[in-house]
């Protein structure tokens, strides 16, 4: 067949490019002119991941999530969901941007692991990650759970293992909170998986933290094939309407200086 115009050939290869992810500039380039650092452990509630408000006691949790069952056993973020996290975060998975999957991820491994020597998650033996169906994995060019999953593991020097499976839904980008509450049942637990979760301190990987329910549901089925603990992990949590104040930003703000 002859070549393609060259117009064409121009159009194909930037298609080519952005959905790769080449076009993205550097991660860790990113970070330093953004003079980003990952947040205080003191930022956020330990058990939830929302933005906790000056002065309050979140040895039991904060006032979002005290008294609730969660599925699992406390959650750690590198930040809330605000800018700059809020646009590197979904980029990943938008423009296949792997170089910040790798710069995210090792920041919450380090974060992991102050805060399993802070008590406030169990130690960890597995990481794994909330999974993407094959055809998003497909159309996006990337699986940035596992993306994320593996930088942490490399962190915290454990293995990094695809336990769970989940079916083709509809998409939570641009949920609402109700809606993405309503849906259970989405992940079970991958073939040949069972003997590497039984007795297993297991922590669960994800890119962001809305509602907790995608959590929720994941450590379910983790916990149904004996795990002894599932920790939660996500580069970034979304506060509730209650939680999005200016003070909540600025508290925020202050202790990841």
């Amino acid at each position: 067949r002859p070549p393609p115009p060259p117009r064409r050939a121009r159009m194909l290869r930037g298609r080519e490019h952005s959905l790769c992810g080449s076009r993205m500039p550097d991660a860790s380039a990113q970070l330093l002119l953004a003079r980003w650092q990952r947040e205080d452990l003191d930022a956020a509630c330990p058990r939830c991941g929302v933005t906790r408000a000056p002065f309050e006691d979140v040895r039991r949790g904060c006032a979002e999530c005290r008294g609730r069952s969660l599925g699992f056993d406390g959650l750690v973020r590198v930040g809330r969901y605000a800018p700059p996290l809020s646009q590197w975060v979904p980029a990943i998975k938008r423009r296949a941007w792997r170089g910040m999957a790798d710069a995210l991820g090792a920041e919450l491994g380090r974060q992991v692991q102050d805060a399993v020597h802070a008590g406030r998650i169990p130690p960890v033996d597995i990481v794994t990650f909330v999974p993407t169906h094959w055809l998003r994995r497909l159309l996006r060019g990337i699986d940035h759970g596992a993306s994320l999953a593996a930088a942490v593991a490399r962190v915290l020097g454990v293995e990094v293992r695809p336990l769970l499976s989940t079916t083709l839904a509809l998409r939570q980008t641009g949920a609402g909170r109700m809606a993405r509450g309503s849906r259970r049942g989405r992940f079970e637990l991958a073939r040949r998986a069972a003997p590497s979760v039984a007795g297993a301190r297991v922590l669960l990987v994800d890119d962001v933290r809305t509602t907790g329910s995608t959590l929720r549901d994941a450590a379910a089925a983790l916990r149904e094939a004996g795990a002894r603990s599932v920790g939660a992990a996500g580069c970034a949590a979304a506060d509730p309407p209650s939680r999005t104040g200016a003070r909540f930003g600025a508290n925020a703000a202050d202790r990841s200086r």
